[in-house]
């Protein structure tokens, strides 16, 4: 069992900590600025899909990093909030919003899972059109869950 959770932890740190450093270097390039490299490029691109949920396009970039494992979504919230020493428990609070926030965690635990458990899911499956079919079912179950929180959330005053 310690073997196990021990070769368990290397492999999901490896793979963290190669996403997480990808992420610093996109958030960089070409600039040296977080707004102005390729990853905020990209993310405005989608931030019209987070409007309806409240998440900006740093929030909507972290969800994206999180199909590779969902902790990715922890460091990449750290990359482009650039919360240094001070941690994301010091920093999300002023940045984003009680509503927000609900959604982001509501759409975080329904989509689409990880990268690994979407392979088996296609091998699984044998079919492309179910495959996709799935794909797009949790996108829409994990957005309108997200929509859904986001609004009850600003209709309780939270």
């Amino acid at each position: 069992m310690w073997a196990r959770t021990v070769a368990f932890v290397k492999r999901a740190g490896t793979v963290i900590l190669t996403v997480s450093v990808l992420i610093w270097a996109l958030s960089y390039i070409p600039g040296g600025k977080v707004e102005d490299s390729i990853l905020a490029w990209f993310g405005r691109l989608l931030e019209p899909i987070g409007n309806p949920m409240g998440l900006d396009w740093k929030m909507l970039t972290a969800l994206i990093t999180s199909f590779v494992a969902k902790e990715n979504a922890i460091a990449t919230l750290s990359v482009l909030y650039g919360v240094g020493e001070h941690g994301l428990l010091q920093v999300l609070p002023k940045v984003v919003s009680h509503a927000s926030a609900l959604a982001f965690l509501v759409v975080l635990m329904l989509f689409i899972p990880c990268a690994a458990t979407v392979a088996v899911m296609k091998r699984e499956m044998g079919s492309w059109k179910w495959f996709i079919a799935s794909l797009l079912l949790m996108l829409f179950v994990s957005f309108s869950g997200g929509i859904i929180a986001y609004h009850t959330a600003l209709w309780l005053g939270l």
